[in-house]
């Protein structure tokens, strides 16, 4: 049984992660830690889910390695640990550790113990003593692993279910998250909530409190191991088109007091970026977000909108464009950038998704820095993306994200938006 809380003040146990970390970094292409970007925390977590199974959120990566501060240094639950292990080409954790022999500071790749040269019935012998202790351990191991598996997914998981005491708030909110089980009531649960918050622990004896500062939807995913079971939402509403900001993803600054903006030409000004207190001398986001109950359906519908972006602000070498189309269950989300900057370009429809690093978006290329008109239609899961007149792309995607609950549209820099419209394809209702 792992010990997390005993090993997390165990110095070899830290000196075995670093060298993991270190090893994914390597297979990752050795680029320095401190220079990644969101776009290779995006590829990461995508190939780790791909060989694992087991899907980190940004921010889990960023503790995981040092570039996301915490009062404690972090140290991942035995499941996390077995997949980071699995990523590198370890069978588990366990196995990493025995091939890694860590312990005072001291690495040592490989040990090796030299076999003891025995007479030859000798070895015969042991030999067919060690064939039945080996298959013994197989039977054994093979066996936990059967049931761990059924625990872990089976009966127990599926009873668990994750509810929001109040989803839907003003901005800023405080949501209050608790656990329904017919299960064990002090099993551990985890709670994912992407990049809006850190993860939680949660049991049907623990409530949990998130604070959210931007307007949105956050999906927050309720996890068995590392298995997602349930999810719910959670709906920061707003009043027409607001607008906030902020240096990174983690920090935001309303600007206006977050009061309406011109549905007509959607922007700020630099005087108010100053008022709010953001920092325009280093990078920056502006959001414009208009969050809100519907009855569209997110999987046929339409959205326009003309946008013009800023040319390349000190500091930023790519000026990202970003459309979020939010909904009750799953989200659409198109990040677009110019010809030179499409590596960092990448679409999510649903569960679809194809970064620019693993996948060239050189269609996608989309410079409005003297504006340009940004067109996605659905129909029946089926998307259709049209950039400046022209279709780019068509991608379909099987699972469902409900009523469309709100759109946001992000720039790096100042941006502006021109009268964007969503709207259902069959019952023309207008977002």
């Amino acid at each position: 049984m792992d010990s997390n809380a005993s090993l997390v003040n165990n110095q070899s146990a830290f000196e075995a992660l670093d060298l993991c970390c270190q090893k994914i970094i390597e297979k990752m292409g050795d680029k320095p830690i401190e220079d990644w970007r969101l776009s290779d925390y995006n590829a990461l977590s995508s190939k780790l889910g791909s060989q694992t199974k087991v899907y980190l959120s940004i921010n889990t990566l960023k503790r995981l390695f040092g570039q996301l501060k915490t009062p404690q240094r972090y140290f991942p639950q035995k499941a996390t640990r077995d997949a980071l292990a699995q990523f590198i080409g370890y069978r588990d954790w366990h196995e990493f550790e025995l091939v890694n022999a860590v312990g005072k500071g001291t690495v040592t790749e490989t040990v090796t113990i030299p076999e003891p040269q025995l007479p030859l019935k000798k070895k015969k012998a042991n030999g067919r003593v060690m064939a039945l202790i080996l298959s013994l351990i197989v039977v054994s191991v093979a066996i936990s692993i059967y049931f761990l598996f059924w625990k872990n997914n089976g009966l127990d998981a599926q009873r668990a279910e994750l509810v929001c005491e109040n989803p839907f708030g003003s901005v800023p909110h405080t949501a209050v998250f608790k656990l329904k089980s017919t299960g064990d009531s002090d099993r551990q649960y985890h709670i994912d909530f992407m990049d809006e918050a850190t993860t939680a622990e949660i049991s049907g004896r623990k409530e949990v409190a998130k604070f959210f500062r931007n307007p949105g939807v956050v999906y927050a995913t309720l996890l068995a191991g590392n298995k997602p079971i349930d999810t719910v939402a959670v709906y920061m509403q707003t009043k027409g088109w607001v607008a906030n900001s902020g240096n990174d993803t983690s920090t935001a600054f309303p600007i206006a007091g977050l009061k309406p903006l011109n549905p007509k030409n959607i922007s700020v000004s630099k005087k108010q970026l100053d008022s709010a207190g953001l920092a325009t001398n280093k990078p920056f986001l502006v959001g414009y977000s208009n969050i809100k109950p519907s009855g569209i359906s997110g999987d046929n519908f339409s959205f326009k909108c003309r946008v013009f972006a800023e040319q390349s602000r000190p500091g930023t070498q790519c000026v990202e464009t970003t459309i979020i189309i939010l909904g009750e269950k799953h989200r659409h989300l198109l990040t677009l950038n110019r010809q030179n900057c499409v590596a960092f370009s990448e679409y999510k429809f649903s569960e679809k998704r194809v970064i620019g690093s693993e996948q060239f978006l050189g269609a996608l290329a989309f410079d409005p820095v003297n504006g340009g008109d940004i067109e996605i239609r659905v129909v029946n899961k089926h998307v259709s993306l049209i950039l400046n007149q022209k279709k780019v792309l068509e991608v379909s995607y099987n699972k469902t994200i409900g009523k469309v609950m709100g759109i946001k549209i992000l720039f790096s820099g100042i941006g502006k938006a021109v009268s964007p419209i969503l709207q259902d394809l069959s019952t023309r209702e207008i977002f």
